[in-house]
């Protein structure tokens, strides 16, 4: 099935074959143990310094959001994971973010906020993509996208040049992976409403990235934070919702 989940931190969409509902009720954190869906969560140094909560009220008329804040300090995470059983060669994933309480940016602010494993580690990297808030012009801020890539420093990266809203941006990718130009990347950022796949914002072609096998999991929150990041925007809180994953079909809205 290619269900859609309205509600993050209640239903994930495992790809292929699993469906779920929304509940009536906010569950007390987002693992399977707390009520939620996604298999674990990580706050460091601490839950209490960098916390990673489910609240109630949405994004997208959901019951409840995600929200992750961080320690001021670079070594901080506030992540929530899904580990699938299965390596997916196709990957399409998508999430909203709120970054209505993040302060202006600076030229070198930057933090990771969804992550996609690999089931293979290769050229010492463990993941196929990660995608992070950067600095744009005028205290803007816009996604990039970094892909695990088969040449050079074995990264492959691209910033989408137009700035995020202030408040509720939908991101969407479409990961393949595959031998020379079969691998690659598709991204759709605050694409139009509609369930036909538009024009992609943009894409990272030839990936050669066949060498990390396949999607192995799925990490949301905040991590890696720069130093400038740290400094300034140590304690705000950024949203999340309506995470999604699927193989084959355009998620949209």
């Amino acid at each position: 099935m290619n269900t859609k989940m309205k509600v993050l931190s209640l239903a994930i969409v495992g790809l292929v074959g699993f469906a779920g509902s929304a509940f009536a009720v906010c569950p007390a954190g987002p693992t399977t143990a707390e009520g939620g869906a996604w298999t674990s969560k990580a706050s460091l140094p601490d839950p209490t310094s960098s916390p990673v909560t489910v609240v109630a009220g949405g994004l997208d008329a959901s019951a409840c959001k995600l929200t992750a804040a961080l320690a001021p300090i670079t070594a901080a995470s506030a992540t929530v994971r899904y580990t699938h059983a299965a390596s997916e060669p196709n990957y399409r994933f998508q999430f909203l973010i709120d970054n209505t309480l993040l302060s202006s940016y600076n030229a070198t602010d930057g933090v990771v906020v969804f992550q996609a494993p690999a089931t293979t580690t290769a050229h010492g990297l463990s993941r196929l993509l990660r995608v992070s808030v950067v600095a744009g012009p005028g205290g803007a801020k816009r996604v990039r996208f970094i892909a695990s890539c088969g040449t050079g420093s074995f990264t492959c990266a691209q910033s989408f040049a137009t700035d995020l809203l202030p408040g509720v941006n939908r991101i969407e990718g479409k990961l393949t992976v595959g031998a020379g130009a079969a691998g690659s990347l598709s991204y759709f950022v605050n694409a139009a409403a509609g369930a036909a796949e538009p024009a992609a914002s943009g894409t990272i072609a030839n990936l050669d990235n066949a060498a990390w096998g396949g999607v192995s999991a799925a990490s949301l929150g905040l991590t890696a934070p720069s130093q400038t990041w740290a400094d300034t925007h140590g304690n705000q809180a950024v949203g999340f919702d309506t995470f999604d994953s699927r193989r084959n079909t355009y998620i949209g809205f």
